[in-house]
């Protein structure tokens, strides 16, 4: 069984219910962005790490196209872009737990 990283013991987010993931799935946005090596690469890294709201928040900060990605999920998740935090990318990106 894998370990559940201690980012989501201490603080469980949501995950995105079927119809956000789908949305997300099928964003034409979504999929073009998606093609971009690098992001992907990052992407991984993200959801690898031990701390990923870091790399998450340092992402953002630093990789537009990260930036760019995360604001278009959270927008078609419904979420308010711009203002969110590491937490609500996670949880959009579909990195959390359930409660």
């Amino acid at each position: 069984m894998e370990k559940v990283p201690d980012y989501l013991v201490e603080e469980p987010v949501a995950l995105l219910n079927e119809e956000q993931l789908s949305r997300i799935a099928q964003s034409p946005q979504i999929k073009e962005m998606l093609q971009n090596e690098g992001l992907r690469r990052l992407i991984k890294m993200i959801d690898s790490s031990e701390n990923p709201e870091y790399l998450l928040d340092r992402a953002r900060k630093e990789n537009r196209g990260f930036m760019e990605l995360s604001e278009e999920i959270l927008a078609i998740a419904g979420r308010e872009p711009g203002e969110s935090g590491a937490e609500q990318v996670l949880e959009a990106m579909g990195m959390g737990k359930t409660p």
